[in-house]
């Protein structure tokens, strides 16, 4: 690990100095080479990524493909200071951020935005496969006065492959280890000459599951995805241009395995009223399950027996996800300015049944069941343009979204009880928002940046704990919107809050682009379920919702590209600190309300606004071209976090799920293309190979190992002259068996849960490229 830091720290020394050589560069030789330039969105125009004022990191169709990103949580190993864990079975992706992440209840709020064909995505469901993609941009820090969803840690825009005018398109089939066995496509269909086009795609995915299950119910950790997409372009004029973007992806799966990996000392498993249900020779009745005469302790002395990569069960689990967007998004262009409308629209239906806690007792110490139905209505614009003799620029901005329930909605999270009551959970949320932002031109190479957000949320949740459910054994009981209505308790939240950003841009020369920004954003507050108004959960009453967070930060940046005699380099560093206040934390509280009661807090948790912090750091991304036909590319990323105020509530038996750190405090990641020397069949070989480490971090209570992943690709295009292409690649070249995310990591409640990463897979695709 010290190595890996010393490397980190020599590349940054690197690329400082090759920089300040840039600083007193003036112009690029004439036709000297050049390192691919990226288009952004990241201000809400089309702009190369050396020239905005954000650290962001922005990926086209072909390195998508090259660097192996078949689904969002792949970014981890590209993106340094972004990670994707986790939570719910695989299918829901937490983004992690500088140090933000969502708390793992109900319906909290994201800290890092996923969108998807410009329109923000849930939580539920957004493990979205990655195919036919136009660009990935990673945007890092508080958005709101350019994006119509506010993010307090940053944003990742997915954009799909636009249709053009040109027919054309591909199909791809794959086949590996563990069965995996892939097919996905594309075509683009003109309609109307320069006027509409149609662009068809979809991506079949099934792979066996490399987690056996040694009890009931199948293995895990399986792939079993159908996704399709159509898109339709109509540009009737040359000022008038709309796409509309369907998808659709199903998944049928068994989920995440959690596998055991802790047995504390302490916690609810080792109180003595609870531990006859584990330690079958202290039973009072026959026990039933893992086997008779093992205890807890026995039980994890056989999982380690096992390994990373078997589990057990007591029933079947499953992950099963239907979800379905459109988005609509319409470009007027009426001279002096331009007019953009976003509609978004999106249902999801995600059901889980998970055993959370790795074994197969009778009765379990912990699992997690829910059912989600949602549907989100969305809709942005933005009116933007120039003026004062195109010195000044600006955008102006309204958002609104409703996100509301869309069938039966609850969970049960059994803890320490084979029978508890599931909490029947109806969230609704509206969120409106106006804002706008200018640059006015101060100099040449001077820029002044200013924006403004007002927004305001509006919230409310139905609740009901209505009997007591057996999940292996009873039917669903949901009872429905209606129903809770009459029966259960409804709570309500209303907030607002005003947003800002400042800043300086400063084009130094053709190769120095330097900015520096302060930001304020927030993430809005949440409510606890259900209502907390049985006796023995009236001690958490105050905690019934929590209060939004605020961060503002400062962050510097740097953006290079210049000549170190004839080889192109590219250095761009951004450094920021920022304070972030009112921060939510999840406690448990099975110590404090038994998971039987119905005031029990939605998974035996609730968020409660905790303290004060502090969080800096540094990403770096360094670029060399040594030859027309070899790049190499080196990421970094460094966290701290300085721990200001702690304010746990003073309720005996709560335990925080941690203070720690979410994001590691040093990733970095090498990537080397290398185009061979030799030509095949007058095809074309490309070599991709790319190396990614983080350091430890927490995931609650649990410090995660450091661990590196490496991977390679190597791709025979255009064999013959034709559109055959040939790729063979390796993920997880070294065959790490590191956890990378957790299921259970409470003292409280006293076990280690941990996910382990796939282990090495390979496959061979056969891709043809058609029309165009």
């Amino acid at each position: 690990m010290l190595t890996i830091k010393k490397s980190s720290i020599g590349i940054l020394a690197l690329g400082i100095a090759a920089a300040t050589q840039g600083l007193a560069q003036d112009a690029r030789p004439a036709g000297a080479r050049s390192i691919e330039e990226i288009v952004v969105t990241a201000t809400r125009r089309e702009e190369s990524a050396q020239t905005v004022p954000v650290s962001v990191n922005a990926f086209s169709n072909e390195m998508i493909v090259s660097r192996n990103v078949v689904q969002l949580g792949d970014l981890t190993r590209v993106a340094p200071g972004i990670r994707f864990v986790h939570q719910g079975g695989g299918g829901n992706m937490n983004v992690v951020m500088r140090g933000m992440s969502r708390i793992p209840i109900g319906n909290a709020p994201n800290a890092v935005i996923n969108y998807f064909a410009d329109v923000p995505i849930s939580f539920a469901g957004s493990n979205i496969p990655a195919y036919d993609l136009g660009s990935i941009q990673v945007l890092k820090g508080p958005q709101g006065t350019l994006f119509g969803r506010n993010a307090v840690g940053g944003a990742v825009v997915i954009t799909p492959q636009a249709p053009t005018h040109d027919f054309g398109g591909y199909i791809k089939g794959g086949i590996g280890n563990y069965d995996y066995n892939d097919i996905e496509g594309a075509v683009n269909i003109p309609l109307v000459e320069n006027v509409a086009a149609l662009r068809l795609a979809a991506k079949i995915s099934r792979r066996d599951a490399y987690t056996k299950n040694m009890g009931v119910g199948r293995d895990q950790d399986d792939v079993h995805k159908n996704s399709f997409r159509a898109s339709l372009l109509l540009d009737p004029t040359e000022n008038l241009r709309n796409i509309t973007v369907v998808d659709y992806l199903e998944v049928d799966e068994a989920g995440t395995g959690s596998v055991l990996t802790a047995a504390l000392s302490g916690g609810l498993v080792r109180l003595p009223a609870l531990a006859g249900l584990w330690d079958c020779s202290a039973a009072a009745v026959p026990c039933t399950g893992f086997n008779p005469d093992r205890d807890i302790d026995d039980a994890l002395t056989q999982q380690k027996r096992w390994g990373p990569y078997k589990t057990t069960s007591e029933f079947d689990q499953m992950y099963k996800s239907e979800l379905f967007g459109l988005s609509n998004k319409t470009e007027w262009d009426v001279g002096p300015v331009t007019i953009r409308n976003i509609f978004g629209y999106r249902e999801t239906n995600v059901h889980t049944d998970l055993n959370t806690d790795g074994l197969s007792f009778a009765p379990n110490i912990i699992t997690a069941s829910s059912r989600i139905r949602e549907v989100q209505m969305s809709d942005e614009i933005h009116v933007f343009g120039k003026a004062l003799e195109d010195k000044l620029d600006y955008l102006v901005g309204a958002f609104w979204i409703e996100e509301k329930p869309d069938g039966k909605n609850g969970s049960i999270f059994p803890v320490a009880s084979p029978v508890v009551p599931w909490v029947h959970s109806y969230p609704e949320k509206t969120n409106k928002a106006a804002f706008a932002q200018v640059g006015y031109q101060l100099l040449d190479s001077l820029k002044f940046n200013a924006g403004y957000r007002y927004n305001k949320t509006d919230q409310e949740l139905c609740s009901a704990s209505v009997g007591l459910t057996n999940i292996q054994t009873d039917p669903e009981p949901l009872i429905g919107e209606r129903a809770c209505a009459s029966v259960g308790t409804t709570i309500k939240a209303d907030e607002s809050a005003k947003t800002w950003n400042i800043g300086l841009d400063w084009q130094v020369n053709d190769s120095v682009f330097a900015y520096v920004t302060s930001r304020k954003g927030y993430r809005e507050g949440g409510l606890n379920a259900p209502a907390f108004n049985t006796p023995a959960s009236l001690i958490l009453a105050p905690y019934q919702s929590y209060e939004p967070e605020t961060l503002q930060d400062v962050e510097i940046g740097l953006k290079t590209d210049f000549m170190l005699g004839d080889m192109p380099v590219r250095f761009n560093i951004a450094a920021y600190r920022g304070k972030y206040e009112n921060v939510v934390v999840s406690y448990n509280t099975s110590a404090v309300v038994p998971a039987t009661d119905p005031g029990s807090p939605l998974s035996s948790s609730l968020g409660i606004n905790s303290g004060k912090r502090i969080h800096s750091g540094f990403e770096t991304e360094l670029v060399l071209q040594p030859t027309d036909t070899l790049t190499i590319t080196n990421t970094a990323a460094f966290f701290d976090l300085d721990i200001k105020e702690d304010g746990a509530p003073p309720i005996a038996g709560l335990a925080s799920s941690s203070s720690a750190a979410a994001s590691p405090e040093w990733a970095t990641s090498l990537a080397v293309r290398w185009v061979l020397p030799v030509q095949p069949a007058n095809g074309e070989l490309v070599f991709n190979a790319d190396y990614y480490w983080q350091d430890t971090y927490f995931i609650g209570t649990a410090e995660m190992p450091s661990y590196d992943l490496a991977n390679m690709r190597l791709d025979w295009n255009r064999i013959g002259n034709t559109g055959i292409n040939l790729g063979f690649f390796v993920r997880n070249v070294l065959d790490d068996d590191s956890p990378y995310a957790a299921s259970a990591t409470s003292d409280s409640l006293g076990i280690y849960t941990l996910s382990f990463m796939e282990p090495r897979m390979w496959g061979l695709e056969v891709r043809y490229d058609f029309g165009q």
